[in-house]
């Protein structure tokens, strides 16, 4: 069984991966000029932003 803290850690792992991936993309879109690829990576960073956004919310639920 997990506790609360297991889970906490565990969240807080998932959402650093999620940070290290928008940055990931940041990168890359800030690099390159193809219009299209960086529309791909536009919408990637959004993605992990949304990600991070739900781990979040579940931070705050386990919290309780």
């Amino acid at each position: 069984m997990f506790t609360k803290e297991d889970l906490r850690a565990y969240f807080d792992q998932l959402q650093r991966l999620e940070d290290q991936m928008y940055e990931t993309y940041r990168n890359m879109h800030d690099q390159i000029s193809h219009p299209k690829y960086k529309r791909v990576l536009a919408q990637l960073m959004r993605d992990e932003k949304d990600h991070s956004e739900m781990i979040e919310a579940l931070k705050a639920h386990f919290a309780e």
